[in-house]
């Protein structure tokens, strides 16, 4: 079943329509059922969540909702992101799917795209080992200087706007987390934090796809079985001078958003049920709530023994380091002989210590052992200079008469 993700925060409370209006181009040409992952934070009302439900539930399509908490770690590495405030934190949530979301493999969809294609042609590609799908940033031109200062490469670099995930793979790489927060802390000058990040991550290991599958949008194209990406501030199409606009309201006229949503269904005639995921902080998964027939099991990210965030070796500065000499300081050797130390502590070194000891006899007096024979050879000597035998005779003296 074809999985995709959306990702909201809707502090002007028009990003909720927006979402509304990009699922109801992919119900209008998909033609099975296929999850719906919402990640979302406090901005979201309860009004536009029950929209959102409503229009899913429409087309016969299975929802769910997860409420995704940032952890404080990232927080604080992203604290010091120079534009951080310029995108919205939703865009941030694509960096965590590997941590909560309990798939295999995931279709991300920005909110300002228009999807006029059957979504299960990207769905049904083959990563193999890559991390990741996706497509050349079109709109690189003119970064060349830019990208040697973020540590990435102009040639390879992709947009996040479309991206087919291999979660799986990811969860093999053990040390994406933390590549995820040494980029944020090393380089705070990116301009765009989501998107170069999972370039920094993810680009040395994806499979670059069609350009259909994220063209974006200019004056004539031909949108024919493509995914159109209205990147670019002010090139949106629900602005109401976008050329696009009138497609923009076609689809909003599909969702609760005008008021009476009257779809045709296209797949399954059972309804899909609403699941909610509960706040999550890395590295474990958020469960849904629900019957255990309609959840597919998650798979366990197990946490890391070493609380610490490393770097990752091939990151860090190759420094020559020369042999030091080990030096052993004073008050190492003194500590090293306690017994030699008084309690006052007015000796300061070993030395005075030992000249103590030998005037005051501490030290024991140790013999060679040719002295220990100096006696019996005195006395031996003795014996023979008197002519007399070491040894008692052995005979009895009589009297003479």
């Amino acid at each position: 079943m074809v999985e995709l993700v959306l990702s909201l925060n809707d502090r002007s409370g028009e990003y909720a329509k927006h979402a509304a209006v990009v699922l109801a181009s992919v119900f209008s040409n998909i033609k099975k059922t296929i999850n719906i992952h919402i990640l979302y934070d406090e901005t979201l009302t309860e009004e536009n969540r029950a929209k959102l439900t409503a229009l899913a539930r429409a087309y016969h399509h299975y929802i769910f909702f997860y409420h995704v908490t940032i952890p404080e770690d990232m927080l604080q590495a992203s604290a010091q992101v120079h534009k951080i405030d310029h995108w919205t934190k939703a865009s941030m949530y694509r960096l965590l799917l590997p941590n909560f979301l309990p798939a295999d493999r995931v279709i991300y969809l920005d909110c300002d795209v228009w999807v006029n294609m059957d979504i299960s042609e990207l769905w049904s590609i083959d990563l193999g080992e890559h991390y990741l799908g996706a497509i050349l940033d079109q709109g690189k031109e003119g970064l060349g200087d830019y990208f040697p200062t973020v540590g990435l490469c102009g040639d390879t670099y992709f947009n996040s706007g479309v991206i087919l995930f291999h979660l799986d793979n990811i969860r093999k790489k053990e040390n994406w987390y933390d590549e995820m927060l040494y980029f944020l802390r090393k380089y705070p000058i990116t301009t765009m934090p989501d998107q170069d990040a999972l370039n920094f991550m993810y680009g040395s290991n994806y499979l670059q796809l069609d350009q259909r599958f994220n063209t974006f949008a200019y004056e004539g194209l031909n949108p024919d079985n493509k995914i159109v990406h209205f990147a670019g501030e002010d090139k949106k199409w629900w602005d109401h001078h976008s050329p696009a606009a009138p497609i923009y309201h076609s689809f909003l006229a599909m969702t609760p958003w005008a008021g009476a949503c009257t779809p045709a269904p296209v797949a399954n005639p059972q309804p899909g049920p609403e699941k909610e995921c509960r706040a999550v902080q890395p590295p474990l998964f958020a469960k849904p709530v629900g019957p255990p027939a309609l959840i597919a099991q998650p798979v366990v990210i197990q946490p890391q023994a070493n609380p610490l965030h490393l770097i990752p070796a091939r990151l860090l500065p190759q420094i020559p380091v020369a042999p030091v000499k080990r030096k052993r300081c004073r008050s190492v050797r003194l500590r090293l002989r306690p017994k030699l130390r008084k309690k006052s502590g007015k000796y300061r070194s070993i030395r005075r210590i030992r000249r103590l000891k030998r005037q005051q006899g501490l030290r024991r007096r140790v013999l060679p052992p040719a002295a220990k024979k100096w006696p019996l050879l005195r006395k031996k000597t003795v014996y023979m200079i008197r002519k007399s035998s070491l040894k008692k005779s052995t005979c009895c003296l009589k009297r003479s008469s």
